[in-house]
C-alpha cells in the first residue's frame, strides 16, 4: 500500500532520561482550631475597620450646599412670590 506514510507507520522512539527526585513531598497538615482562630481574627479585624471607616464617611454636609439650595428655592420660588404680592 502506497497510501500509507511510512513515518506515521514506523516512528523513531525518543527516549529520555528520568531524573528521580531527591526528596518526598510531605504535605502540610492544617489545624482545625487554627483555621478557625484565624477566620476569627479576620472578621474582628474587617469588622473594626468598618466601623472605622463608617466614622470617615459620616461627614456633615457642607454649608455651601444649604446655600445653594436656599438660593435655587428662591430663583424658583420667585415667580409664584411677584405674584402673590401683585395681588
Amino acid at each position: 500500500m502506497e497510501s500509507v506514510n511510512q513515518h506515521m507507520k514506523n516512528t523513531s522512539f525518543n527516549v529520555g532520561v528520568v531524573i528521580p527526585p531527591d526528596r518526598f513531598y510531605k504535605p502540610v497538615l492544617y489545624s482545625d482550631a487554627k483555621a478557625t482562630r484565624d477566620f476569627n481574627q479576620l472578621n474582628r479585624d474587617i469588622y473594626e475597620g468598618q466601623k472605622k471607616a463608617k466614622k470617615l464617611n459620616e461627614k456633615k454636609t457642607p454649608k455651601s450646599v444649604f446655600v445653594f439650595l436656599g438660593l435655587a428655592s428662591l430663583a424658583i420660588a420667585f415667580p409664584f412670590l411677584k405674584k402673590l404680592i401683585k395681588k
